[in-house]
């Protein structure tokens, strides 16, 4: 096997701050790039004489729970040719059936979105196999997008690889297509903000997103008396669960019906919800969509709905007033959550900011999209300012919210700045774990329970057992226990760059 130069890249995750959900109704959403990456070394491949034909190969490093082989191949002929690539669609039967390799879909996806959007720079092209390394230490399923990091990682490297000069310069060309990636081939219905933070982030800032469908608006600057901690529920989230899928399909149910009532009136229609105010909703249009709609009284009398991501189905029931209106009143307060935090500091600003924040997670669970351990940390947050407004105190914490898709995953804390908000974020974290450890409660990732913000590190025995056996890894390296904690920020990918290194080249025989 002869193997080229090889390409490495860099991408975090995130915490979504403020947004989540109402990214595919156009809100603007703010997200920070977290600490926590996914590195990919990526290397073409020719096979010699002999050697057999062109593979693609994936390794996931670092995993840990036996759920998953750590080893993906295929021929690259499955993958098509430069002038026909492998159907998107084709791809994802093909990818998903079976659980212990459908994690190469994120890798695999890519590779054909790339194909199919930029045959000039087709890895299907000149006969070569590819090897690709994956290392990540942004933890599965807390809700901090572990597959939007992968697929930036792996999109930014195969770019750099293949001479696809738009996506290695551009972000939002590149976000958008791990977007299509993960929609279409390993079949979550995600909006883009995910991608867009890992790619475009800053260190230090929220990316501001306008996801009308992708207007990136700059970052603003988190100012040194704010802290934002995330805090991992132990409860599993994902973004391809049936209760994200239906949300999404009833808000985008609602535009239909609060677009056809615009027409009724001669007044404009909405392009997505966002653009809905709450003074309009309010006065009349909030009551055309029902608290709840069947999927065959919907297509019987108002056709399809506009998202081509999701379908509905006619056997289906679905909420369909919250998700509309969800996607209505969070762009206002992500809107004057901006505005304030880009403000002077001042307790006024810090107790309105956590005012969002909690407005904001009640609404995910009125969408049906909360979990107990999520509501449980919100809680927290609240019982401890309680008691410091009873003693009189100044109050460190000022809000709490559920994060990303819901239903599990992370809390993102706002607190004070500096070591006093750290401290008291971590201290919520710690209380959180010691509850379930009181309660007898597992992770939804497996027993461990690891340590907060400050919380002492568990022995090595009572966090794993046994270890996995050899054979057998996952994507994502560290296991994801409750109330471990997410502190700083990073650069996305477009900031890093990737790193090209040039491998010294056989000499050529010498005849004679």
């Amino acid at each position: 096997m002869q193997g080229g130069d090889i390409y490495v890249s860099r991408a975090p995750g995130r915490l979504d701050v403020m947004g989540g959900i109402a990214d595919y109704s156009g809100s603007l959403v703010l997200q920070l790039p977290l600490r926590q990456a996914c590195h990919v070394a990526l290397q073409r491949q020719a096979s010699a004489p002999g050697e057999g034909e062109p593979m693609l190969r994936i390794v996931s490093l670092g995993a840990r729970d036996g759920q998953r082989a750590c080893r993906f191949e295929m021929p690259m002929r499955l993958l098509g040719t430069t002038e026909q690539p492998l159907d998107l669609q084709a791809a994802r039967a093909l990818l998903t059936r079976d659980p212990a390799t459908s994690w190469a879909a994120y890798v695999v996806g890519v590779v054909l979105v790339l194909a199919h959007e930029a045959p000039e720079s087709s890895p299907l092209a000149g006969g070569a196999g590819l090897a690709v390394l994956i290392e990540s230490d942004v933890p599965e399923g807390r809700g901090v997008s572990s597959s939007a990091a992968v697929e930036v990682a792996a999109m930014s490297a195969l770019a750099a690889a293949f001479g696809a000069t738009r996506l290695a310069s551009d972000g939002a060309a590149l976000a958008l297509a791990c977007q299509r990636a993960e929609n279409r081939v390993v079949g979550a219905p995600c909006g883009v903000m995910d991608q867009m933070a890992s790619a475009l982030g800053r260190e230090g800032a929220l990316m501001a997103l306008l996801c009308q469908p992708c207007q990136f608006q700059g970052t603003v600057e988190v100012p040194e008396h704010v802290s934002l901690i995330g805090i991992s529920s132990g409860e599993r989230h994902s973004v391809s669960g049936s209760d994200y899928g239906a949300v999404r399909t009833g808000a985008f149910m609602g535009l239909k019906l609060v677009q056809q009532a615009c027409e009724c009136r001669g007044q404009p229609q909405p392009r997505c919800l966002a653009q809905v105010s709450p003074e309009a909703w309010d006065a009349g249009l909030g009551a055309v969509c029902p608290a709840e709609l069947s999927g065959a009284e919907f297509l019987r009398t108002h056709g399809e709905h506009l998202d081509d991501v999701t379908g509905v189905d006619p056997l289906e029931t679905y909420a369909v007033r919250m998700p509309a209106e969800h996607a209505v009143r969070e762009h206002g307060r992500v809107c004057e959550f901006a505005r304030l935090l880009a403000a002077g500091p001042s307790e006024d600003q810090l107790e309105r900011l956590g005012e969002l924040m909690l407005a904001s997670h009640a609404s995910y669970g009125a969408c049906g999209l909360g979990s107990p351990g999520t509501d449980r940390l919100v809680e927290l947050v609240r019982e401890e300012r309680r008691r410091v407004a009873r003693r009189g105190q100044r109050q460190v914490l000022h809000g709490a919210k559920i994060t990303g898709g819901g239903s599990g995953g992370t809390v993102c804390v706002l607190a004070s700045g500096g070591v006093v908000g750290e401290m008291a974020g971590g201290w919520e974290a710690d209380l959180y774990r010691m509850e379930r450890l009181g309660r007898g409660m597992e992770s939804d990732f497996g027993a461990g329970i690891g340590n907060g913000v400050g919380g002492a590190p568990l022995t090595g025995e009572e966090q794993d057992g046994a270890a996995a056996p050899p054979t057998q890894c996952s994507i994502l390296p560290e296991e994801a226990r409750p109330g471990a904690a997410f502190l700083g920020s990073s650069n996305g990918a477009l900031e890093f760059g990737v790193v090209r290194l040039r491998l010294p080249r056989a000499p050529s025989a010498r005849r004679g």
